[in-house]
């Protein structure tokens, strides 16, 4: 008796066990509660069930940063017997390369200046945090893989040797003087307007 006991107690610890390690585990995972990422997953998720599974993210943001436009190519879609739902709408639109191909490269841009911003975020603060200051210990470590593929970048951009750099420290000044990640010096070109009747 006394053994099927401990047997069941024993059980009985391990489902709380795994249930306590689940739920912080839960509370952890992308999507959940109420930060940025979950709302971001919750709309993903609200999208899937209007048909829009399988679209370009990018081009959709190009589209719909544009509502007139949109609207004008979503009601010639629907007008040509596409639907019933709103992605089978967009998936029309898309099939028109003129208005895919204008949607992906106003996407393109948006995304583009998102990340910049961040970017620039991102180099300020860690500047204006004094972590950058020279007797940082990330300074002695080794060159990192991301630094070692944007100093050739660089350097190829610049018609400059590859320099003889000791660790990460001297790497990132070497960047930092050079305007950091070319990626974020120029803005993708907009594409040239499109009248709202294109066909």
């Amino acid at each position: 008796m006394t053994a099927k006991v401990d047997a069941a107690t024993r059980i009985y610890e391990a489902s709380i066990s795994d249930l306590r390690r689940q739920h912080h585990a839960l509370t952890k995972r992308r999507g959940r509660g109420r930060s940025a990422d979950a709302s971001n997953y919750a709309l993903g998720a609200g999208l899937t069930l209007v048909g829009m599974e399988g679209v370009d993210d990018t081009a959709l943001v190009g589209l719909m940063a544009h509502p007139d436009q949109m609207l004008a190519w979503l009601r010639q879609a629907r007008e040509r017997g596409a639907g019933p739902m709103f992605g089978d709408l967009v998936k029309a639109v898309f099939a028109d390369p003129a208005c895919y191909s204008w949607c992906r490269r106003w996407g393109r841009v948006l995304q583009w200046r998102r990340r910049k911003a961040l970017y620039d975020a991102a180099v300020t603060s860690f500047m204006a945090s004094g972590k950058a200051g020279p007797k940082a210990r990330w300074r002695r470590e080794e060159i990192s893989d991301d630094q070692a593929a944007l100093i050739a970048t660089l350097a190829h951009i610049l018609s400059e040797a590859l320099p003889e750099l000791a660790n990460r420290g001297e790497a990132f000044d070497w960047i930092y003087a050079r305007g950091g990640n070319p990626t974020y010096w120029q803005e993708p070109a907009s594409p040239p307007a499109l009248g709202l009747a294109h066909d």
